[in-house]
């Protein structure tokens, strides 16, 4: 079992390099971090976007692109469906998006013809790594799904299962969040959990154990649970953190991330190839990790 992004990146290296298509590659933040992955043996990298602009701003960052391949494209749309192409048709491994609008990139990755659409939805999922946890935390769904349903949530989890088990996380543990333990109609996320860890206890939900609703204190803290009296196999020892709300997943991932300093990565689930979707804000450390997660699912 992978316990932080630091063990992450050195199995990512150790599976050799994969070959990513990033559409909208003519970006410099874009190109620093396919520069250092590509430098650290993760990747071979094909690049799609405005190929003068793609060697300018490779030259300005010392990136030998001899070893990659540039295909030239007109527009936003055009490199994301013909990078989406490569990875649909097999000529890479997965799938990245560089500086190309979102709206751009989801479409062609759910295009009927050439996509990477599988029946289920998509979702976001962030993997933290802290000083203070023994092991790896994963939260979703903060990018995608803006206030999911209880079907819409039983598709997260089960995306989320299956990245557990690419990172060696056999039967990942689950909190269902809520600010309280207790079940409340006035709070209808508790109803949502309630239902979860029962169909969790039936075996409804795959090779998992949930639990909910769950506070976060709880969630993280054997001790917390003792002194609200809350006996759970989930308490303390939380693999997966389910949010009630993409809010609430993008401001918990980002208060760690700048206030306690974790280290991250994040994908989006759900499709049939990797696929990663980096923020213009993350550093290029964390697109790194980000990358080499994906190397890992491949």
């Amino acid at each position: 079992m992978i316990k932080n992004l630091d063990q992450l990146v050195s199995q990512a290296k150790q599976k050799g390099p994969q070959t990513i298509s990033v559409a909208g590659a003519d970006d410099l933040n874009v190109l620093e971090s396919i520069n250092m992955s590509h430098q650290q043996n993760l990747i071979t990298p094909v690049l799609l976007g405005n190929k003068a602009k793609i060697m300018q701003l490779s030259s300005e960052i010392d990136f030998n692109v001899s070893s990659a391949e540039i295909i030239h494209t007109e527009s936003p749309q055009q490199s994301s469906l013909q990078a989406v192409k490569l990875v649909s048709s097999g000529q890479a491994d997965f799938l990245m998006k560089g500086m190309v609008p979102t709206s751009t990139f989801l479409k062609a990755v759910l295009d009927k013809e050439i996509g990477l659409a599988t029946g289920r939805i998509l979702s976001h999922c962030a993997i933290l790594s802290l000083d203070t946890y023994p092991k790896l935390l994963m939260i979703t769904d903060g990018g995608m799904n803006e206030h999911p349903d209880l079907p819409t949530k039983i598709q997260i989890i089960v995306n989320t299962i299956h990245l557990a088990e690419k990172l060696g996380i056999n039967k990942p543990k689950i909190a269902a969040l809520a600010a309280v333990e207790t079940i409340s109609p006035k709070q209808p996320e508790t109803i949502d959990a309630a239902q979860l860890s029962k169909m969790s206890q039936r075996g409804q939900l795959g090779n998992c154990i949930l639990d909910g609703p769950l506070a976060i204190d709880v969630a993280i803290s054997e001790k917390s649970a003792r002194h609200k009296q809350i006996t759970s196999e989930v308490a303390g020892q939380v693999d997966v953190l389910l949010v009630p709300s993409m809010a609430a997943g993008n401001m918990l991932a980002k208060s760690w991330i700048y206030l306690a300093k974790a280290q991250a990565a994040g994908t989006i689930l759900g499709t049939s190839r990797p696929v990663v979707m980096l923020s213009r804000s993350d550093d290029p450390v964390t697109k790194l990790r980000s990358i080499a997660l994906g190397v890992m699912m491949c």
